[in-house]
């Protein structure tokens, strides 16, 4: 009698187990996608793997939570196991809403950043909702992860990483920095020179892992249509390259600690002769066209580059940078008013307030007869991600990488009017957009820049 009692309650457990495994339809995480934003990073694509294809693919019976964050999805389609669209796809992507919430961000530590390991991605049915795969009716989902970013998507794919190691600058030894290089197909082909961009990151993407720089701040936009339309190479074809550096540190980092131009950064010369080095391996670069930016930390550096190689680069666009005025030498003054440069920041900056670094230098430039300095002066960091959002003023990268720099101020030491209407009233050149000014400045000709002594 026992034994038949334990048999008919194994049944009855086996029973319940295989009707719940009927209604509950599992499928596999595969990868998350990373989108960078002005003033953050979010996942905003999930893609999974269904045990059986759906009949129907409905977003408004899903919920997708991303680290704790409940998102809405805006919606689901067949895909491969990359999230590309495919008709006859074994995947499914979620499409996510922006969501601002804290929890979206995957990005969890800024200095020296380091992506999240543990990113938990769970896919549900919302209350009462159903599904049907196969011809079967489904009322719950299994699929959770905490681990989602083990694999993950960004733009920052689309750049080769590097490495390159040289001597340090003011201390025995040498450092090492990592890149990102976007090289499109079309102007590898086509056998003529191109121009090359350069970035240099702030204080909060330093590191190992060049797709924290990429990412944290946008710099992806650079590689993006709006912005590589700008750029026309010696072949006719549009475009440019760009080369992203990102030092361990930050570039702000001398032998005697942090500095703002007092004594020279740790990676001056290794620096330089990584930009060397990939001209060299890279003889399709145009050794006339190359420009030079970066924000906050990496504003200081293009300045301290500018400095220490006169006449080698084409173009600089320091944003928000960190070079105080008082460090640079009124000889330094003299020799920079030659060089073509667009200084780009927001007059409410109180991390690098301009009223001691962009203006004081800007208008001893002017003094000292530069023509084609220019500097692009914002009431404040307005986004475009949140319509009518208020950044912080030190975010004024933000216009430079959504294509917002479109006038500069009338070059004049008296002082500036701040304008969120492009930065001022004045085309430079004739140019009424900081790329397309960029694009038209070409050395007359390239000769080795003397070392600087600072």
């Amino acid at each position: 009698m026992n034994r038949i009692r334990l048999f008919a309650a194994v049944l009855a457990a086996s029973t319940a187990v295989l009707s719940a495994n009927a209604q509950t339809l599992k499928m596999t995480h595969q990868v998350a996608r990373i989108t960078a934003y002005e003033a953050s990073t979010a996942v905003n694509l999930v893609v999974v793997k269904p045990e059986q294809k759906l009949d129907i693919l409905d977003p408004s019976v899903f919920t997708v939570e991303t680290n704790g964050v409940e998102r809405n999805v805006k919606i689901v389609y067949p895909c491969d196991d990359r999230g590309e669209w495919t008709d006859n796809g074994d995947y499914l992507a979620f499409g996510l809403e922006l969501s601002n919430a804290r929890g979206a961000a995957p990005l969890v530590s800024r200095g020296m950043g380091t992506w999240s390991t543990a990113y938990p991605v769970k896919v549900s049915l919302k209350p009462g909702k159903s599904i049907k795969a196969g011809g079967k009716k489904f009322t719950a989902v299994d699929c959770a992860t905490g681990h989602a970013l083990r694999n993950f998507l960004s733009e920052s794919d689309f750049f080769r990483r590097g490495t390159f190691t040289g001597p340090s600058t003011g201390r025995p030894g040498d450092e090492t920095l990592t890149y990102g290089a976007y090289e499109p197909e079309a102007l590898r082909i086509d056998g003529k020179r191109n121009p090359l961009i350069i970035w240099l990151h702030g204080m909060g993407e330093g590191g190992t892992d060049v797709s924290i720089e990429l990412m944290g701040n946008e710099v992806v936009a650079l590689i993006r249509n709006d912005i590589q339309s700008h750029f026309t190479t010696e072949g006719g074809e549009s475009g440019a390259y760009v080369l992203a550096v990102q030092c361990p540190t930050m570039w702000m980092g001398t032998a005697k600690g942090f500095g703002s131009g007092s004594y020279p950064s740790l990676y001056s010369d290794v620096l330089k002769s990584c930009i060397d080095n990939y001209v060299e391996q890279n003889p399709d670069v145009d050794p006339y066209r190359i420009y030079i930016g970066g924000c906050s930390n990496g504003g200081y550096m293009t300045v301290n580059m500018v400095l220490r190689n006169p006449g080698f680069f084409a173009a600089a666009y320091p944003t928000c940078e960190a070079y105080a005025d008082v460090n640079i030498s009124d000889v330094q003054i003299q020799q920079m008013a030659k060089e073509n440069i667009w200084f780009v920041q927001s007059f409410d900056d109180t991390t690098v307030r301009p009223t001691e670094y962009c203006i004081p230098t800007y208008k001893r430039l002017i003094e000292a007869g530069a023509k084609n300095i220019w500097v692009s002066m914002f009431e404040n960091v307005t986004g475009t991600d949140t319509p009518g959002q208020r950044l912080m003023g030190h975010f004024s990268w933000v216009y430079v990488f959504n294509d917002q720099v479109t006038a500069a101020q009338e070059q004049s030491t008296a002082d500036m009017k701040p304008s969120n209407n492009g930065g001022g009233s004045v085309a430079p050149q004739g140019f009424n957009n900081l790329f397309d000014w960029m694009n038209a400045q070409k050395l007359v000709d390239v000769v080795p820049a003397p070392r600087n002594a600072r």
